[in-house]
């Protein structure tokens, strides 16, 4: 007789006595089967389909990402709005990330910024961070910006053995979560020395942005206002008190369409050819910072307090007239001037300029 194939059911059903009921063999060889397919080749099977499906969700999940590719170094032009504002023996600078890359990509977190000399050599300390506010991923579109604030503290605020104050020349700037840095030229007293943490930088944000999703593209609905859609005036009367002048600093808005305005305007006072005199403005936190929406021809306004200079010694203050003041709206890289003639210190040092928020 010819071998048959092994049959394990077969072989059950026979061992059983021969006064089991066939319905028992059947139901053995039911349960049998699944168990067998559990272990034999339909398990191939099985395990053929779960790899393929987890290949199919990570292919997916892979693509969604790829969509929005974090911000590299080489779309991003950084910049650094040298007019800073002054406060509390420190001075504030943006720090800008401009989207040159010309698609959608995400920033997150805090750049890294070191001073550095003409060699490109660091000097001192790197940049520590300002936890204030929190991280939050943002989606930059084509040609739109992200803003760190760069906190220089005064190099005079150490003593000369802790610091070893020099001129840095520059900043090495590094993207968050990049590994290239950008060099960005920028003039200003720091620590040659390791140790005093004289930079501090928060996390970049995007302005009108809530962190991302959905509430980031109906943020753009409304744009922040430009300084080409600004009309910015002083108003010509101040009022005085306590050794010091207050000035409405008027922001309108002539672009023809609602935008928002939010934060410090930056100011200095120049000479009739445009160069800076003394310190820039310090902030008065006597005002929360809020955003603004300004319809057109709707206005914000700032307080400009100015100290009269006969409060600080000539030898601190260097008094002389101003022509002009040079005004940054809020957030904004791009000035605008208008004019005004007084007493201001040429000598930086003493910060005699004060402003508040717009409101």
């Amino acid at each position: 007789m010819p071998a048959q194939p092994y049959d394990e059911g077969a072989i059950m059903c026979r061992r059983m006595s021969r006064g089991a009921a066939a319905g028992v063999c059947l139901v053995g060889i039911a349960v049998l089967v699944p168990l067998l397919a559990a272990c034999g080749g339909s398990s191939s099977s099985s395990s053929s389909g779960t790899a393929t499906g987890q290949t199919a969700t990570t292919s997916s999940s892979t693509s969604t990402t790829a969509s929005t590719p974090a911000c590299a170094p080489s779309g991003l032009a950084v910049s650094l709005n040298t007019n800073g504002n002054g406060a509390a023996g420190s001075i504030y600078y943006s720090l800008k990330f401009t989207n040159t890359s010309g698609q959608s990509c995400t920033i997150s977190g805090y750049p890294g910024v070191s001073a550095t000399n003409a060699a490109g050599a660091q000097l001192g300390s790197a940049a520590g961070r300002n936890t204030t506010t929190a991280a939050k991923t943002g989606t930059l579109a084509a040609g739109q910006t992200a803003t760190a604030t760069l906190q220089v503290t005064e190099a005079g605020n150490y003593s000369a053995s802790t610091c070893q104050p020099t001129t840095a020349t520059g900043l090495r700037v590094y993207a968050p979560n990049q590994t290239s840095s950008t060099k960005v030229t920028f003039s200003f007293s720091a620590c040659a020395k390791s140790g005093p943490v004289y930079l501090t930088i928060s996390p970049v944000s995007i302005a009108g942005s809530s962190g991302g999703g959905s509430g980031g593209g109906g943020a753009a609905t409304t744009t922040a206002c430009a300084t080409s859609g600004l009309a910015v005036k002083l108003g010509a009367n101040g009022s005085g008190a306590a050794g010091s002048i207050y000035y409405p600093l008027t922001f309108t808005n002539t672009s023809g369409h609602t935008c928002t305005i939010a934060g410090y305007p930056g100011v200095s006072a120049t000479s009739s050819s445009g160069v800076q005199l003394g310190s820039p403005a310090g902030r008065n936190p006597s005002n929360p910072a809020v955003t603004v929406s300004l319809a057109h021809g709707a206005s914000a306004t700032s307080t400009l307090q100015i100290a009269e200079v006969g409060n600080y010694s000539t030898s601190v203050c260097h008094p002389t007239t101003a022509a002009r003041l040079r005004v940054y709206p809020p957030n904004q890289t791009q000035s605008t001037t208008v004019a005004f003639s007084g007493s201001v210190c040429a000598k930086a040092g003493p910060v005699y300029l004060h402003v508040t928020a717009v409101k």
